[in-house]
C-alpha cells in the first residue's frame, strides 16, 4: 500500500505562490466557446438513463432561490444542505430497497494518517481551544475588575453625597436654632427641623428598667456594682468589718486596775 503520510512536509516557494488567490486573466479574443461541442462530450461521459440507480448513487438537488457564487457564507450553505437532502434521500432509497447501507460495528478501516500525525493535530486544536478559553477568562476579568471598579466609584460618590448633605442639614439645624434664639429652654434646642427623610429629630423619652439617668452602659455598669456589692457583704460577715486591729490588746486605765482574774491567795514565784 503506497503511504501517503509525511509528518512534516516541505512545501516549496512555487508551490505556496500557487495556492494564493490568482486573479484569472479575460478570455482571450481567439477562445471559442462551443456550447453544443461540450454538451455532446457531456452526454458521451454521463451515465445512460436505463443504468439503474445503485450503480449511480446521485441525485439531483434543484435550488429554488439563486446562489451569488462570490458570497461565501451563502454559498457553503447551499452545500451543506444540497448534501443534507441527498444523504436523506439515500437513506430513503437503500431502506425502500432493503438493502444493507449502515457500516458494521466490528468494521476497522486504516486510516490514511498515522496515529502519530493525528495526535499532533489534535495537540494543536486543543491548544488553540486552551489559548481561546484564557483569552476569553482575561476578558471577563477585565471587565469584572472594571464593573467592580465602577460600582465602587458609585458608592463613594453616594457616600460623599449623603456626607455633605448631612452636614447641609446640620448648618441648616444650627442657623435656625441661631435664629430661634435658643428659645424653648431645651437642652438642644428647637430640634424640629426635617432632615433628608423628611422625619424631625424627636429625644427618645423611653427609660430601660434599672438604668439611672446618664448611664451610657446600659445598666451593665449597675450590674456590675451590685454583684460587687453583694461580694463585699458576704465577705463583712464571714471575716468582719475590717478596721484597726494592732491596738486590740494594749492595756488602758480600766485593764490595769481590773484585778478580776487575778487570786488573792495566789502564791507569785520569785
Amino acid at each position: 500500500m503506497m503511504e501517503m503520510e509525511d509528518d512534516n512536509p516541505v512545501v516549496s516557494e512555487s508551490e505556496s505562490e500557487e495556492d494564493e488567490d490568482v486573479k484569472l486573466s479575460e478570455a482571450s479574443k481567439s477562445a471559442v466557446n462551443n456550447k453544443a461541442g461540450l454538451l455532446d462530450k457531456l452526454g458521451d461521459i454521463s451515465w445512460p438513463e436505463s443504468v439503474d440507480w445503485i450503480h449511480k448513487l446521485s441525485f439531483d438537488i434543484d435550488e429554488e432561490n439563486e446562489i451569488n457564487v462570490n458570497d461565501d457564507l451563502n454559498r457553503e450553505l447551499a452545500f451543506y444542505t444540497q448534501a443534507l437532502e441527498g444523504a436523506r434521500q439515500a437513506f430513503t432509497v437503500f431502506q425502500a430497497k432493503d438493502m444493507p447501507f449502515l457500516r458494521p460495528s466490528d468494521y476497522y478501516a486504516e486510516m490514511v494518517k498515522s496515529d502519530a500525525h493525528m495526535g499532533k493535530v489534535k495537540g494543536r486544536l486543543l491548544a488553540e481551544k486552551r489559548k481561546m478559553e484564557e483569552a476569553e477568562e482575561r476578558r471577563k476579568a477585565r471587565d469584572n475588575k472594571k464593573l467592580a471598579k465602577e460600582i465602587q466609584v458609585q458608592k463613594q460618590r453616594e457616600r460623599a453625597k449623603q456626607k455633605k448633605d448631612d452636614i447641609e442639614s446640620v448648618k441648616n439645624w444650627r442657623k435656625q436654632r441661631k435664629q430661634s434664639g435658643f428659645a424653648g429652654n431645651d437642652q438642644d434646642g428647637d430640634l424640629s427641623l426635617a432632615f433628608e427623610d423628611g422625619k424631625s429629630f424627636e429625644r427618645s423619652n423611653k427609660k430601660r428598667p434599672g438604668v439611672t439617668p446618664g448611664d451610657r452602659s446600659g445598666g451593665k455598669g449597675k450590674k456590675g456594682f451590685d454583684n460587687r456589692r453583694k461580694g463585699r457583704e458576704k465577705k463583712d460577715s464571714k471575716y468582719g468589718f475590717g478596721g484597726k486591729k494592732g491596738m486590740k490588746k494594749q492595756n488602758t486605765a480600766e485593764t490595769t486596775n481590773d484585778f478580776r482574774g487575778y487570786s488573792k491567795n495566789k502564791k507569785q514565784k520569785v
